[in-house]
């Protein structure tokens, strides 16, 4: 044989080798999914700061209420009153009612913003350790599972996918743990 078959030989070789030891096959992607929906729904902790939530909403139904009864009032005796008080007596009491309902609005808005209202505000002090809670244990389940991507199916994001691939059950049973 000659140098230069050798030499070809040798080449085509080392190649072989190289090229079977360098090639890398692609990982598989490992998906899955949770409904956060159904998560939150069988979270105690989400149940406890509803009910929360609830009783504060309650307290401020009863406070806004009561404001709207006083206005009531107010206005009832002005109706009753009408005939018998001076022009500026009369109208004193008018006054006194628009000041009341400005009062109440404000109350209400206070309250009921979806921006800056009281409600609000509670309600994401309330959610937020629950969310950041959910995202840690996704974050680990990712991680030491060696996930790649953890959809949320939540409301109705996925058409399809198989039920082996839902975390929800498992995500839902480690919140509920450690609230524990």
């Amino acid at each position: 044989m000659s140098w230069r078959k050798i030499t070809v030989i040798v080449a085509v070789a080392a190649f072989c080798v190289l090229a079977s030891t360098t090639i890398v096959h692609p990982k598989e992607l490992k998906i899955g999914y949770i409904d956060s929906g159904r998560i939150l729904a069988g979270s105690k902790a989400y149940a406890e700061a509803q009910k929360t939530l609830e009783e504060l909403k309650a307290e401020w139904q009863k406070q806004a209420a009561a404001k709207e009864e006083e206005i009531k009032k107010l206005q009832d005796e002005l109706d009753r009153q009408r005939l018998l008080l001076s022009p500026d007596t009369e109208r004193k009491k008018q006054e006194e009612i628009r000041a009341k309902y400005e009062e109440y609005r404000k109350f209400v808005d206070s309250i009921l913003s979806p921006e800056t209202g009281k409600l609000a505000q509670k309600t994401q002090e309330l959610s937020k350790p629950i969310y950041d809670k959910i995202n840690a244990i996704l974050e680990r389940i990712g991680e030491e599972e060696d996930y790649d991507i953890i959809f949320d199916a939540f409301p109705q994001n996925i058409v399809f996918a198989k039920p082996e691939y839902d975390l929800t059950e498992k995500v839902l049973e480690m919140l509920n743990k450690e609230g524990e």
